[in-house]
């Protein structure tokens, strides 16, 4: 809230000599004419990913406020001598007055870099105006554990009395994201002959998989298989083979677990290259 400051001042004369007396100084808040606030559905964001933002504006005034601008700043920040924005607005936008659907009245600049200008032409007084809008995430914007991006907005318009900011900040997921590549060699492959199947299960996430069970059921079903964990061939008591189905790890074997995935920055591009963790499987047999 805004403070404002006044004093008074009193020049007098006495006995023929003029005084000047200063008041105290005199103050009291300022209160915007609009409130205005900024939300997410969400509180998290991953790689990919599309986050909805609502921005919410009431004008307390008894008077209408005019020529209304929004500018937000998509989470711009600065890395180095780079200004990067992690955020990229995916249209359209939404408008509503009182729950009344008037999208047709807002406009969307997005000719500048790194901002995104919402302008209507009028919000009533006493009334309450919601923009909905998305915006993905980006190949700048930070995945690691405990990231986050903050998107601040700053709301102006006609009046003196009714401006303001509202930021809102969403954190990087900390979970992992894994896929699964599977190959098999020769092809094709002779009855009788040894066939390879290569299993690599990739974490994109920023923490590790744990807990990770491998499950394959063949059809037809290999004989005389070996099992290779990265490079490793595993002893048989590690993994179970039962009518075709392999699971490993089995038993009370050690828990296997995929690492978290490696983000790095360049420092020309401001790019983040994600650098997934992995585990491979190799599995040969008789076909």
């Amino acid at each position: 809230m805004a403070t404002i400051e006044n004093f008074a001042t009193v020049s007098y004369t006495s006995g023929g000599v003029t005084e000047t007396k200063v008041s105290n100084l005199a103050e009291i808040g300022l209160e915007s004419a609009i409130s205005f606030t900024k939300t997410t559905l969400g509180e998290t964001y991953g790689e990919d990913e599309v986050v909805t933002y609502i921005l919410s504006m009431t004008n307390t005034s008894t008077s209408a406020i005019t020529n209304v601008s929004i500018t937000d700043d998509l989470g711009t920040f600065v890395f180095g001598t780079l200004e990067l924005t992690p955020l990229t607005y995916a249209p359209p936008a939404l408008l509503l007055i009182d729950g009344q659907d008037v999208s047709a009245q807002l406009t969307v600049d997005t000719a500048t870099a790194g901002s995104l200008v919402f302008s209507f032409p009028t919000l009533p007084a006493g009334a309450t105006a919601n923009i909905v809008y998305r915006a993905a995430v980006n190949e700048y914007a930070p995945l690691d554990v405990d990231a986050g991006i903050t998107n601040t907005a700053t709301l102006t318009s006609d009046s003196d009395c009714a401006d303001g900011t509202a930021s809102a900040t969403i954190t990087a997921v900390s979970a992992a994201n894994v896929s699964v590549f599977k190959q098999m060699s020769p092809n094709p492959v002779i009855c009788g002959d040894t066939v390879t199947y290569t299993i690599r299960i990739y974490n994109y996430g920023n923490i590790a998989a744990e807990n990770v069970v491998l499950t394959d059921t063949f059809n037809p079903a290999p004989t005389n298989i070996t099992v290779s964990r990265d490079g490793t061939l595993l002893p048989a008591n590690e993994y179970s083979y039962v009518d075709g189905t392999l699971t490993v790890p089995a038993g009370t074997t050690t828990a296997v677990s995929v690492p978290a995935a490696t983000f790095v920055r360049d420092a020309t591009t401001g790019i983040v290259t994600v650098t997934p963790g992995m585990v491979e499987y190799t599995i040969t047999g008789t076909i």
